[in-house]
Order: structure tokens, then C-alpha cells, then sequence
């Protein structure tokens, strides 16, 4: 294999075809440098066709164009600890006992209620929980109740402590599904137009091993609790209700017989049938009875 000889130029001589890059008088000569005049060039349409030519001047760069600010639709999640005493805790009033059991009743909004961020509430008896807000974010203004249980259920399992992972991935749809199924007992027992004692819970029962859960969805109502004595303004009722009637009849175990003192009560009569209680017994009576069943 033979090596090529490296080509010398002699600099000094000026008769070469070389250009020098760091001889001075090379960025003099603008002859090394032919600028092309674009005006004078003659292109194949050159407008004669009397295309109309568009204005390019009044679009602005990308960089300056205006964006608009980034909306924040967060939300935030919190528990909300009540407390109930002196009430017989059995039967649909088991909701109100927090040594056996803990029950957790999820708000649920369809509007906004003020211009403030959106807080939903989780009321529970667990007094371990805390109450501190933890924010969560969503592509709506106003998510819908899939999206604000969903967020319900995960700001609970993150808190609470006897569920494992796997069981919470197991059971995560279920008990989401069996809350949205309540809602639409909830909205069909309170719209029914009628005057029976007919009862809907608003929450089921759910349990791991020795721990009991009650999971529900929080109603507000509007019954004051006065101060007696005391001359504080009252204030709202904000324990969870654990039953719903027709003609949109429902409140906690302590103030729903205050609310309605005139409900309605049935009895059996000596055939076995429903009859109104201290109510004349007739035939225009039992026939409206069997005809409202």
C-alpha cells in the first residue's frame, strides 16, 4: 500500500487558483461573493395572469400570537365528621353507631352553587380520618357523578387503613356502581306523588373481614336547630338522612318526626289489609286503598 504525497501551495507566488480564508482581502472582494438579485429574475408566471397577491404583512410570527390563559376546573375532596347521640341506633338508624361500624356519605352536586371552587364533602363517624382538602383535577367545570363518586371512593381508600390494595381494586366498581344505583332510588322514591310511609335507604351496607362499612349519599335539607337559651342564630342540620319518602319527605333520625309531626301511619286491620290509622273503614275507602297499590 503506498502512501499519497500531501500537496504543498506556495502562498507566496500568485499564481495559483487558491483562495486563502484568512488573507484580509478576501472579505473585501465581493466578487467572492455574488448577491443574486431577486427583482431582476424573471419567473415562469411572473404574474402575468393577474393572479391576485396576497398580503402576508399582518400575520404575526407564532410566538407572538395571544393564548388563552389555562382554566383551572380543580375541585377539592375533604371528610367531614358528625356526631349523633341520645337516638335508638337500630335499623336504618345503624348509620349513626361508630363503634361497630363507620359510615361515609358522599356529596354529589349537578350546579355550582356559588362562584367558588367546587368542594365536596365526605360525612363520616370515623374520627380518625382527617379533614384536611386534597385537590383533585378534571377536564369539566362540573364533573359528573361518575367522576365526583369515583374521586369520593379513591379520596377514601387513600385514607383509610383496614382495606388492602387488592381488595380495593376488586370491590372499586362494585361499591361505585351500587352509589349511583342509589342516587336513582333516592330520585325515584322522593318524586313518587303519593302519601305512603313507604321507606328508601340512602346508603348499603358493605364489610372486610370484622370491619363494617355504610356507604351512602349525603342529602341537605333544611331543618334549623335552634339554640335554646342561647342567642346564637341556628343553623342547618347537616346529618347524614338515612331514609327517604314520596313527595320529597326526608331528614336525619333526630329531626325527621319534627319535620313531618302529621305523617301518615298505616295499620292491619282484623282482615290483614293496610288502613289509614283512626280512619272510618267503607267501601269508597278500601276501594281507593287497593286502587293506590
Amino acid at each position: 500500500m503506498t502512501s499519497s504525497n500531501p500537496i504543498v501551495i506556495d502562498w507566496s507566488s500568485s499564481s495559483h487558483s487558491f483562495i486563502r480564508i484568512d488573507d484580509p482581502s478576501f472579505s473585501q472582494h465581493i466578487s467572492y461573493y455574488p448577491i443574486p438579485d431577486i427583482d431582476s429574475q424573471a419567473f415562469p408566471n411572473n404574474n402575468q395572469e393577474d393572479y391576485p397577491i396576497k398580503d402576508f404583512s399582518s400575520i404575526s410570527p407564532i410566538s407572538l400570537t395571544t393564548t388563552p390563559p389555562n382554566v383551572d376546573n380543580s375541585f377539592l375532596i375533604s371528610f367531614k365528621k358528625f356526631h349523633v347521640t341520645k337516638i335508638h341506633k337500630a335499623g336504618y338508624n345503624k348509620i349513626y353507631e361508630f363503634r361497630r361500624s363507620k359510615s361515609f356519605f358522599f356529596e354529589i352536586v349537578d350546579h355550582h352553587l356559588d362562584t367558588n371552587q367546587l368542594h365536596l364533602r365526605i360525612h363520616t363517624n370515623d374520627y380518625l380520618m382527617s379533614t384536611i382538602p386534597i385537590k383533585y383535577h378534571s377536564t369539566s367545570a362540573l364533573p359528573n357523578a361518575k367522576y365526583q363518586i369515583s374521586k369520593g371512593l379513591q379520596h377514601f381508600f387513600s385514607s383509610q387503613k383496614v382495606i388492602p390494595r387488592r381488595i380495593q381494586k376488586k370491590y372499586f366498581d362494585m361499591i361505585r356502581n351500587k352509589l349511583l344505583d342509589r342516587i336513582m332510588f333516592i330520585k325515584s322514591r322522593e318524586s313518587k306523588i303519593n302519601n305512603k310511609n313507604t321507606t328508601t335507604k340512602t346508603f348499603f351496607n358493605f364489610s372486610y373481614k370484622r370491619y363494617r362499612f355504610h356507604f351512602g349519599i349525603f342529602i341537605p335539607y333544611d331543618y334549623k336547630i335552634e339554640a335554646k337559651g342561647l342567642s346564637i342564630p341556628p343553623r342547618l342540620c347537616e346529618v347524614p338522612c338515612p331514609i327517604v319518602m314520596s313527595n320529597n319527605r326526608y331528614g336525619c333520625g333526630l329531626h325527621f318526626f319534627h319535620k313531618y309531626p302529621a305523617a301518615i301511619a298505616f295499620v292491619r286491620n282484623e282482615h290483614g289489609d293496610f288502613t289509614f290509622k283512626n280512619q272510618h273503614q267503607d267501601k269508597q275507602f278500601h276501594a281507593n286503598l287497593t286502587f293506590d297499590r
